[in-house]
């Protein structure tokens, strides 16, 4: 225990020393700009799918035309949703669009 207590010791104190030289930097890091951090409300939806069946997806809407997986998940999920009804929900993803 005294070696790793040791280590974790040096480990902080080298830190602490690259962080007041400036080569590190310190605090939260910001992934956006104050103001874009402010005006979206945005949150991150997990995905997991299975490698064989990505590869096949993406293969589909390459094949349309579509410019990134992002498009294609969104007019998806625009798709679905009108096609259950939920118009209100769908109208988030924009018009339906055709390849």
């Amino acid at each position: 225990m005294i070696c790793v207590a040791q280590h974790i010791k040096a480990y902080l104190i080298w830190k602490i020393r690259e962080a007041e030289k400036g080569r590190i930097p310190i605090g939260p890091r910001e992934t956006r700009s104050p103001e874009q951090q402010g005006a979206t409300d945005v949150r991150i939806l997990p995905l997991r799918l299975d490698a064989a069946a990505v590869d096949q997806m993406d293969a589909a809407w390459k094949g349309q035309g579509m410019k990134s997986r992002m498009e294609f998940f969104r007019r998806a999920l625009g798709h679905y949703l009108e096609h259950i009804g939920a118009h209100d929900a769908a109208a988030h993803f924009g018009p339906e669009q055709s390849p």
